[in-house]
């Protein structure tokens, strides 16, 4: 098995336009290492700020926002990425127009997270009720390699 196929790929937000605070479907990182949200955006029509929470449960009973590290890309139709920088737990901010067709890389790894809340989801809030079309997708490394990963969302 190429190492390739073993990465288990979770849809969490379909590609919606949102106009208030979206919270992502909640992943597991119990049986994976860490977690890789990829947030690609359209048009951004205010500021969308990016934050991520570590959570007890898939409901979640119990949330709470964390340092993550992310790198932006450049617009749709390249492969540049940026550096890898560190967010505090007030997230990253995409900036409206600047950012638009661009796409966010979250890493978490499981080691970071809270004894307690092996849960994770991706929150988006727009600056204001303007639009910012947003999805959210989850690509998470196993901790053993299998043909079909485990379920990552209970």
């Amino acid at each position: 098995m190429k190492a390739i196929d073993s990465i288990h790929i979770v849809p969490l937000t379909a590609p919606v336009s949102i106009t208030a605070a979206n919270n992502s479907d909640v992943v597991g990182l119990k049986e994976y290492h860490a977690a890789k949200f990829l947030v690609p955006v359209g048009t951004l029509a205010v500021d969308l700020t990016v934050t991520v929470a570590e959570c007890s449960d898939t409901t979640p009973s119990a949330s709470t926002a964390i340092a993550f590290r992310y790198r932006k890309s450049s617009a749709v139709g390249t492969d540049s990425m940026g550096a890898w920088a560190a967010a505090t737990t007030s997230g990253v901010t995409l900036t409206a127009t600047t950012d638009n067709g661009k796409m966010l890389e979250i890493l978490v790894e499981g080691s970071e997270l809270t004894d307690g809340y092996p849960y994770l989801r991706v929150v988006l809030t727009p600056a204001s009720a303007s639009a910012c079309l947003v999805s959210v997708v989850a690509v998470l490394e196993p901790r053993y390699a299998q043909a079909v990963p485990p379920s990552a969302v209970d």
